[in-house]
């Protein structure tokens, strides 16, 4: 048996290289995610961050061969899972690793979670797809993955239907259900903004202590900086379908290089001290630029305070700031963003 050469290093579980996913639209094309590059080690989790608009949750539905065609379409790339490009696989293929070795959990449990059915018999259908199981089996399956997930009584709580649950019992039902089968990669796209504060909490806890528990990876789509810095290892944000910074969370939190960055890193509520005097958020002026007239240049310049001229005609290119950091932008050299960030 060949063994891999001493300090090579294991290949990324996903690797997304260059990927567009475009939009055939009556006004025009949409370039939702437009060359977008990125990978995922396994046990790791990659937060990919932006605003409405941003591109990241095509991005999730494109690694799950979900964006409906038409009016979706990749334009270009690859999406290699295990070395496999998934964009290559036929729709029975990517059947069965939807579920088995990729799941999704999304923002809205009601959504997803069909109502005429008992949360147990969804769970139930999924084991029962994916692994040579009895119904009987299936079903303490079921049992067990709603108890790992801290939904009391999962004996009885199988039968319920989703509307006799919680908000945040459905997204426990939906991680157990995502989960069922073990999957290597769990992509979770906002899975707690339709949550009030204290859920939230505890649904975040729940996935950190089950990615440590079952080593899966986690893609993790959010629109917020302070889920990102208590869930991740890495961070890529995102803005006009391109990703725009890249680094560890550590690197991105003590120094983005990105003016966007910044400003959403400037918006985060901070809690002083009592008695301190707290600075007011900044926020980001305009809006996500409308992705059929994306500006020239770089597509941050008709918001971003530090524009300059060439900003507006030169394209930037992803650069290596040289600590495995990548920013999108011709003016990182020169620019210092940390005092925009609210102390």
């Amino acid at each position: 048996m060949l063994m891999p050469y001493a300090g090579v290093p294991p290949s990324p579980l996903l690797e997304v290289r260059g990927l567009k996913t475009y939009f055939d639209t009556d006004a025009g094309t949409v370039k939702a995610v437009d060359g977008v590059s990125f990978h995922i080690d396994r046990g790791e989790t990659l937060a990919v961050v932006g605003e409405s608009g941003s591109g990241k949750s095509v991005t999730s539905l494109s690694v799950m061969r979900l964006v409906p065609h038409p009016p979706g379409r990749f334009a270009a790339g690859e999406i290699l899972f295990e070395g496999q490009d998934l964009l290559k696989k036929s729709p029975s293929e990517m059947r069965r690793i939807r579920g088995n070795d990729i799941a999704m959990i999304f923002q809205e449990p009601m959504t997803s979670l069909n109502p005429v059915q008992t949360v147990g018999h969804q769970i139930i259908e999924v084991v029962r797809l994916h692994q040579s199981v009895s119904k009987r089996q299936a079903r303490q399956r079921a049992i067990e993955m709603l108890d790992l997930v801290g939904i009391p009584e999962p004996g009885k709580r199988i039968d319920a239907f989703p509307h006799q649950m919680s908000g945040g019992m459905r997204q426990r039902v939906m991680i157990a259900m995502a989960l069922s089968c073990n999957p290597k990669l769990l992509i979770a796209d906002e899975p707690t903004t339709a949550l009030d504060v204290t859920i939230q909490a505890q649904i975040l806890d729940l996935m950190r202590r089950l990615k440590r528990e079952l080593g899966m990876a986690i893609l993790f789509i959010t629109h917020d900086l302070g889920v990102v810095a208590e869930m991740a290892d890495r961070v890529v944000v995102m803005y006009g379908g391109r990703a725009v910074e890249e680094g560890s969370v550590a690197s991105i939190f003590a120094n983005p290089r990105m003016p966007y960055t910044a400003g959403l890193m400037g918006s985060i509520p901070r809690v002083d001290r009592i008695g301190e005097r707290r600075e007011r958020l900044v926020a980001i002026p305009g809006n996500v630029p409308n992705p059929l007239h994306l500006p020239p240049g770089c597509t941050f310049n008709t918001r971003c305070r530090h524009v300059r001229d060439h900003c507006r005609e030169v394209v930037p290119v992803l650069e290596d700031t040289g600590d495995h950091h990548m920013v999108r932008c011709v003016r990182w050299r020169e620019l210092s963003l940390k005092q925009e960030i609210t102390p």
